[in-house]
Parts: C-alpha cells; structure tokens; sequence
C-alpha cells in the first residue's frame, strides 16, 4: 500500500466520492449490518414471520447489489421481495420508510457508532474551495434511511451536493456502471474524481473506471480480492490534514 502523506495525490481533482460507512461514519461496516438485519426483523415481527420476512429483504438487497442497470434500484428491490413474500401484508416500500422514520432504526446508530464530531467541517472546509462533496454511499437505501445514517456521523443531506440513494441509481457498487452515474451526476469526468471509502471491493473498484481511490485505513476491509500494492491509502485524521491544506480551485 502507499500510504499518501501530500496533497499531489489530489491534483486535478474537482469532486470528491465519499463513502459513508466505516468512511465518514465512525464505526464497522459489519456492525452496523449485524444491528441492521437484526432490526428489521424484530420491527417486521409484529405484523408478519420476521423470520420469512428477513431471508426477502435479504435476497431483494442482493439482487439491488447485482442490478445491471435496467431499471431503478428502488424497482429492483421491490419486484424481487414481491416475488419472495407474495402474501406480505402490505406495501414494501412503504413498510420500510415507516421503519426508516422510527425510533427503533434511529437507535441503531447509538449501538454501533460514536461521534467524531469533525467530518461536516471536512465537508464544509472543501465546498468552500470549491470542490464537489457528494454521498457515494451505496444506493439501496431511500433518502429517509440516509438521512438517519447520516446523523450518526453529526452530518445532514445539505452537508453535500447530492446524495446517491436507491430511487435515482440502476446500479450498486462495485459495478463500475455505479460510479459512472455519480460522476455522471456531478458532471465531473472520472478522472476528476476521488472516491475515498474504506472498502478493497465496494469502494476500490472505482479506480477501474478512471477515478483515483483513496482507502481510510481506521475501519478499513480487506476483503483479499485485489492485489493493494500501489493502492492510496491514508488515516482518516491525515484526510483532514491533507483536504484543509487543498487549493481554492473555485466554483
């Protein structure tokens, strides 16, 4: 790995790609779906088999992630859960933006994270310059789950210029077809792009479509799919050094 210590890793670059869990949102990917899936299931428990109802969501989560870009996000996840819990009583999609408002999805932030309390003035300090923030988180959640997910991090939707959620995009990383559409949505080439994630597949894949990657190393994944010699890679407080010391590039 190389470890990026300056800011001429940066040059050329107008937007920045952030991934939100593990990234900007302090805690471990795999935490947070251990709270999640669990959740979901004890919410769902009182009006159908939780237990039924999970293997769906889990199955209609996975066929968002293989989405070949046909068709929304949102769409796919819907026609797939239909397809598994014919008999679900009631709208799936409305199911989950009442679980996405409750109480009970709010407080699983309180279990798996902590405030760090330093990444909306990370945000604020690079649009100020100038460059594009956008939320690359990936796009199977709707913006009322990413609204809650983010306030786990201390940050709100206006902290960026666009959020990718799973009504607007028809692909999921690692598709590279993912990374096309946000670029495309920021009106920025892939080479002017950073994408900085934590992730070796979700997150890392974006380098094969011209992006640069940048790795944060706290909460970092290695999943063994790829070869890291060579990969950017940086601590997440050496992030903050190297973006406050980032030219005005203007806008």
């Amino acid at each position: 790995m190389k470890i990026i210590t300056d800011t001429d890793f940066f040059k050329g670059a107008t937007t920045f790609l952030f991934d939100l869990d593990a990234t900007l949102g302090p805690y471990r990917q795999s935490d947070l779906s251990k709270a999640y899936f669990e959740g979901i299931e004890n919410y769902a428990a009182s009006r159908c088999d939780g237990a039924r109802f999970n293997d769906a969501a889990m199955k209609a989560f996975e066929a968002m992630k293989k989405n070949d870009g046909t068709q929304s996000n949102r769409l796919t996840f819907a026609q797939t859960f239909d397809s598994l819990y014919p008999d679900f009583p009631g709208n799936i999609i409305e199911f989950y933006e009442e679980y996405y408002n409750s109480p009970e999805f709010n407080s699983i932030g309180e279990k798996v994270t902590y405030y760090r309390g330093s990444e909306k003035g990370l945000l604020k300090n690079l649009r100020a310059k100038g460059y594009k923030a956008v939320c690359a988180t990936n796009p199977v959640f709707p913006m009322s789950a990413n609204r809650v997910r983010m306030g786990w991090a201390g940050l709100d939707v206006e902290d960026f210029d666009f959020v990718t959620v799973f009504d607007d995009y028809s692909y999921c990383k690692p598709s590279p077809g993912y990374f096309l559409q946000a670029a495309a949505a920021a009106g920025s080439t892939p080479a002017e792009c950073i994408m900085v994630g934590n992730d070796t597949l979700d997150d890392l894949e974006a380098d094969r479509t011209g992006m640069r990657v940048l790795l944060i190393t706290d909460y970092m994944k290695d999943r063994g799919n790829r070869d890291l010699a060579g990969v950017s890679v940086c601590a997440y407080e050496e992030l903050l050094r190297l973006c406050s010391a980032l030219p005005d590039i203007g806008r």
